[in-house]
């Protein structure tokens, strides 16, 4: 079966989000958020099968890759479905651990598996991360506390009104970390929530963000997505290098403001950088969603 690809659009995410709902373990890679903030850089594309309830994912840059399919898992003829469409052996980076579980039922030593500890996902009790409370949280706390006294600040929700002053604010945070980061995909990212994100604020309606003004300048931002079941993902937070505890104030802020009826805050992967990697530990997460290099024999 010859799968027809469709780049990655508003036009392809309406559909798209209709089988992503059917997903039973929703990971951050597979979002209405990094989808489009990704789909030049990597180059996503979209295959749709409506009969069968999925959509397959593949990436044409650095070179071409596939992500797991999105939609119904729960069936019993992935063999079958995945020798009608690929060759073996058939390669699928970040795999969630529930797709890995069915897939390992079904076909047994078919399926090779590498462990991606850098794409795993950090979950978090939103009222954990919007209260702070407790011993774990004390220093998060008083570093909270001294930016209080130091920078007396506003909440913005973010709105149509507010785009340009987070596009501009976008921009000087991506040119500030060119100082320590030379790294392209600094780049692609910005030019990916410019565009496509906050571009296009009102028409994604499962977006939701929030803002901290200091002296009538924005210092930090955040957005997430609502991925449905009381998960908001947390897609991209910003914050001015001027301003000691700014990501902790964004995040804090944010989550006192829009995390109402959410009962679970996925933070997405630390991508094996250590030090952020230490940053996310210390919110102390509940539990991850593991993801996989998984290749099938066919």
């Amino acid at each position: 079966m010859r799968l027809l690809f469709k780049s990655v659009n508003l036009d392809t995410v309406i559909p798209y989000l209709e089988l992503w709902k059917k997903t039973p373990q929703k990971s951050s890679d597979y979002s209405s958020g990094v989808l489009l903030c990704w789909e030049r850089a990597l180059g996503y594309q979209l295959a749709f099968e409506e009969d069968d309830d999925l959509v397959w994912i593949r990436g044409k840059f650095p070179k071409e890759h596939y992500l797991a399919p999105i939609g119904k898992w729960d069936r019993s003829d992935w063999g079958d479905i995945l020798r009608a469409r690929f060759v073996s052996p058939a390669v699928f980076e970040l795999v969630p651990e529930a797709l890995l579980d069915i897939w390992r039922n079904q076909m047994g030593d078919a399926v090779a598996v590498k462990e991606n500890r850098a794409s795993w996902e950090y979950l978090h009790r939103a009222r954990d991360l919007s209260e702070l409370s407790g011993n774990k949280y004390v220093k998060k706390r008083n570093r909270i506390n001294q930016f209080i006294k130091q920078n007396p600040y506003n909440y913005l929700k973010i709105t149509e009104e507010l785009l340009p002053r987070i596009v501009e604010f976008q921009k000087k945070w991506c040119d500030s970390y060119r100082v320590f980061n030379e790294s392209g995909s600094i780049e692609m990212e910005s030019e990916g929530i410019i565009r496509n994100i906050l571009g296009n604020w009102s028409r994604l309606p499962q977006m939701t963000g929030g803002a901290i003004e200091v002296m009538g300048e924005i210092a930090a931002y955040t957005i997430a997505e609502n991925i449905g079941n009381e998960i908001l993902m947390i897609h991209f937070e910003k914050a001015s290098l001027e301003y000691n505890a700014a990501y902790q104030v964004i995040n804090h802020e944010f989550l006192l403001h829009e995390g109402e009826g959410f009962t679970t805050v996925n933070r997405e992967e630390d991508m094996d950088d250590p030090g952020l990697r230490d940053a996310k530990m210390s919110y102390h997460p509940m539990d991850f969603i593991k993801k996989y290099t998984v290749s099938v024999a066919l």
